[in-house]
């Protein structure tokens, strides 16, 4: 449980999946610089007080190790950014290379880049499939990072360039996008999810692409993703509740409470009252957070009755 993280003001840094595929937060303490590893525990209860006043820098990480690093300057930052250009240059990488300067290519970025990336499509629904690329190193970390339901390999290669020049090819295809904004990944969450469906779906997608580009891509079997994402492998779905459309205590607070339920991707799901709270966690990168293992009683909305009575 790592109890230690509770009741505690600390700086969220990251939501992502570690290398066994397990959801995870992870946090800085501001007073001893300790950074710290959290496992969301599914089916038990927590909060998340968010304290909205203030931005922070994350800090950096390493390409070549894999480590976290504390911002050592504790910059505060404007509420668009959550890492400084010190500590970004430090990482050195960015994730639009192909549109960047050779000049403005880190020595960390062109090594990973001359490194093995697959690229894979990544279903959210029939209307929503995304085409994308990872560095292979990083197994399906980016996969579940995406918080797609479904996913679905179509080959590896030996550069980042070389999967970036299929990433780009299949992009311009009309059925498929490169982004997948995080209003959009919580309205697919309300629809009802089946994988044979989603899996014949993305198979199809890789014939009409092999088609469109005249080429063979690897015989990979579609990815159910779901089982891990909760407890049980079945993630909730139908109306749900933005924790940043209820009403708050202050409107320098917001809080997300709830038995958790899931993690897809960097959104968490709890269940109060019946309802399903949703927050798409990484947008409070760099802000200050307590949790706790308490539940705390939202003020949810009222639901208006049948008026035929059922």
């Amino acid at each position: 449980m790592n109890p230690e993280i509770f009741n505690q003001e600390l700086l969220l840094t990251r939501v992502d999946f570690d290398r066994e595929q397990k959801p995870r937060l992870k946090f800085t303490n501001p007073a001893t610089g300790e950074i710290l590893n959290w496992q969301p525990q599914f089916e038990e209860n927590i909060t998340l007080e968010i304290d909205l006043t203030q931005r922070f820098c994350c800090g950096w990480h390493s390409l070549e190790t894999g480590e976290d690093f504390v911002c050592p300057d504790n910059c505060q930052l404007d509420k668009k950014y959550d890492t400084c250009q010190k500590c970004q240059a430090r990482t050195g990488f960015n994730p639009a290379f192909y549109n960047a300067a050779e000049s403005d290519i880190s020595q960390q970025q062109v090594e990973r880049n001359l490194q093995p990336h697959f690229v894979y499509l990544a279903y959210f629904t029939d209307e929503m499939i995304k085409v994308g690329i990872s560095f292979a190193g990083r197994g399906m970390a980016r996969l579940l990072e995406q918080g797609a339901r479904a996913a679905l390999i179509l080959g590896e290669f030996s550069s980042a360039n070389i999967a970036r020049n299929y990433e780009e090819k299949i992009s311009k295809m009309a059925d498929f996008c490169e982004n997948v904004k995080a209003g959009a990944k919580l309205k697919a969450l309300e629809k009802s999810f089946n994988f044979e469906k989603a899996a014949q779906t993305l198979l199809v997608a890789q014939r009409n692409i092999e088609q469109s580009l005249n080429t063979k891509f690897e015989n990979n079997s579609p990815i159910l993703l779901d089982k891990f994402y909760s407890q049980i492998g079945e993630i909730p779905h139908g109306e749900m509740i933005s924790a940043q459309d209820l009403p708050q205590n202050s409107d320098q607070k917001l809080i997300f409470s709830g038995k958790l339920k899931s993690q897809i991707g960097y959104i968490l799901i709890a269940e109060q009252q019946g309802e399903f709270i949703t927050i798409p966690l990484r947008k409070f990168t760099g802000y200050k957070i307590r949790l706790s293992p308490e539940l705390t009683t939202l003020e949810l909305p009222e639901r208006q009755a049948s008026l035929f009575g059922f």
